[in-house]
């Protein structure tokens, strides 16, 4: 996957309620100056925003949005090959309906990051696909250990990462606990052997 763009059309699930949604295609980006910056951000922003509320319903305390995406834009370069890996998924008519990346946390370790499809394209298996693509990449690395987080409350999120094969972990030195320490009780940490 690292030495290719594209990744093999996703087919959403038939069971999804909206017979209307089309296939959505995986996009492996190599370089930043091929990523569609304006929706990559777009999709970031929103689930930063999704997963502030989230947050705030579980009792955590106020932390700037914003400041998590220019983080993360800030240092693209983590999740672009050869240190990582940034996926967009995008719909029939190329807009951006899902993203997810990984970057590498040391020479044995890489960490998931962000997750988030938009919510046209929530049960059809696509979320699902963009863990298997990074998993995928994460084998390619090289690396023995993936790692995740999600809010502990993402019941969708912590039974997905069971049934692809993660186990609960103890708290790791997460992009999140870098830029937001006291979200880190409110996190579920996840990981899985490779």
């Amino acid at each position: 996957m690292l030495g290719g763009e594209i990744q093999e059309m996703f087919v959403p699930n038939s069971n999804h309620h909206d017979a209307a949604i089309g296939a959505a295609r995986l996009v492996s980006y190599q370089r930043a100056d091929d990523v569609p910056m304006e929706a990559a951000r777009a999709l970031l922003t929103a689930h930063v925003t999704w997963a502030y509320d989230k947050f705030r319903d579980l009792g955590a305390p106020e932390f700037d949005v914003m400041q998590h995406v220019e983080y993360f834009f800030s240092n693209f370069d983590a999740v672009l090959p050869p240190k990582g890996a940034y996926f967009l998924a995008h719909d029939a008519e190329g807009g951006a309906v899902g993203t997810g990346s990984l970057r590498r946390v040391s020479d044995d370790v890489a960490e998931m990051k962000h997750l988030y499809v938009h919510p046209s394209y929530r049960g059809t298996g696509l979320g699902a696909a963009l863990i298997e693509a990074r998993i995928g990449a994460a084998r390619e690395f090289g690396v023995s250990e993936l790692v995740a987080d999600t809010f502990r409350g993402n019941t969708p999120m912590i039974s997905l990462y069971h049934r692809l094969g993660f186990s609960d972990a103890e708290p790791y030195d997460s992009a999140v606990a870098t830029i937001t320490p006291e979200l880190i009780p409110h996190l579920r940490y996840f990981q899985m052997t490779l």
